[in-house]
């Protein structure tokens, strides 16, 4: 069975959340593997991006407030700001953002459980949360099924292939891609995408 890496980060882990991703949520094509990063925000955005549990994972939950004091060595970000750093520099990776505010219209954010809003908790996940990461795991099954057909193709350099490969299944390995291998990637999933389309 195929595997898909969640980790979720925050300064001060919801309870909740982490009861849910650990023990309630599974998928019915994958084995899940879950981790936890507590963030130390005096760490800086990049530690982040740097840490191997976030380069290894398929899908992060990030908490909103990360950066939420004069403390951060190397600026502030929201969750949501940190979700485009982060999708910028590993594409492949699908980002959830959870805060435990008011949501902002379209801003893609998740509210965290509230006693006053909600009865349950875990029903509360399972009503809230649960779409999303299937979702997200629909579209890592979609770059899986057309990084396939990457395979087949003679025209695409084995180097940058191998290179995508190991960006889809979690290894660290990722790092080594440039901003140009990036959009070589892009442009050759999409193109790949159109073929699909037509089909």
């Amino acid at each position: 069975m195929d595997k898909i890496k969640i980790v979720y980060v925050d300064d001060n882990p919801d309870e909740e959340i982490s009861k849910y991703l650990k023990k309630n949520y599974e998928h019915e094509d994958f084995l899940k593997e879950y981790e936890e990063i507590r963030f130390l925000s005096e760490n800086g955005y990049d530690s982040l991006i740097n840490d191997p549990l976030i380069k290894e994972a398929n899908i992060v939950l990030i908490d909103s407030k990360l950066f939420k004091n004069d403390n951060v060595v190397s600026g502030k970000f929201t969750g949501e700001e940190f979700k485009v750093i982060l999708k910028k520099m590993l594409p492949f990776i699908e980002v959830l953002v959870v805060t435990q505010n008011d949501l902002e219209d379209d801003f893609g954010t998740i509210q965290k459980y509230r006693k006053d809003l909600h009865e349950n908790p875990q029903e509360y996940y399972e009503m809230k949360l649960k779409s999303l990461l299937d979702d997200s795991i629909r579209n890592i099954l979609i770059y899986r099924n057309i990084t396939n057909k990457l395979k087949k193709n003679e025209g695409i350099d084995k180097v940058l292939l191998e290179k995508i490969v190991n960006s889809l299944d979690g290894s660290a390995q990722y790092e080594e891609l440039t901003t140009k291998d990036i959009n070589e990637i892009i442009i050759a999933f999409r193109e790949l995408q159109g073929v699909i389309d037509c089909e």
